[in-house]
């Protein structure tokens, strides 16, 4: 699995991440250790109350419960054992696992925040758990941070930001939005007066919009 850069109290680790159902089950059972500077990054969809069993890991582990702003808000440590577990006492969208005695050894406390790096955050595509207001969403490559103007989001819809990370409008799923170069095309088509020019136009988005992922409207 690719790692990915976080700085922890100024010191680098390097982390895998498990965000799918089946990265999240595997976890690092069946690794023979864990590096000094080592772990891996468990990310919910949404906040969960989360038990992390031991089952198939080698060896001692601390976790480290996080929230969306990477606030340490519960820390804990297991030995080695098929029988260990620990379940977090409020929901959290992320623990870090890293190697047993890290959490002794760098001094770590409920209320410390972590640094992940631009790399880790870019990771992820689409806008993750939206959250009203006060953090980072990543979109592609891009990092913004999400304000709240007259436009409030609204949970369970998608929301469409203008440049500057502002909400300027709140979509239902199977809502098609074209992509700048085809609104053009329309609006040329519209404005010349060429309306057979038009429908042909706006079917052949249409088509190219019907073979693409549901998730993607490129072009």
């Amino acid at each position: 699995m690719k790692l990915f850069p976080i700085n922890i109290k100024d010191e680098e680790f390097k982390v895998a991440v498990a965000d799918t159902d089946e990265t999240r089950a595997k976890g690092v059972s069946g690794l023979k250790r864990i590096g000094v500077n080592k772990g891996m990054l468990f990310i919910f969809s949404e906040a969960v109350r989360m038990r992390m069993i031991m089952a198939g890991v080698n060896f001692g582990i601390d976790f480290i419960f996080i929230n969306n702003d990477w606030e340490i808000l519960q820390l804990g440590s297991l030995k080695q054992g098929e029988n260990n577990s620990i379940t977090a006492n409020q929901e959290y969208p992320m623990v870090l696992e890293l190697k047993e005695g890290t959490i002794e050894r760098l001094g770590l406390s409920v209320g410390l925040s972590l640094d992940p790096s631009k790399e880790l955050l870019t990771h992820f595509k689409g806008v993750k758990s939206f959250k009203t207001g006060g953090r980072f969403e990543m979109v592609g490559d891009k990092v913004y941070q999400i304000k709240v103007d007259d436009i409030v989001p609204e949970k369970g819809r998608l929301q469409l930001l203008n440049d500057s990370g502002e909400v300027v409008a709140n979509l239902d799923s199977g809502v098609r939005i074209f992509s700048r170069e085809h609104t053009k095309q329309l609006i040329d088509k519209f404005k010349s007066g060429n309306k057979s020019g038009l429908v042909d136009s706006m079917i052949e988005i249409l088509d190219i919009q019907d073979g693409q992922k549901q998730e993607f409207v490129s072009k």
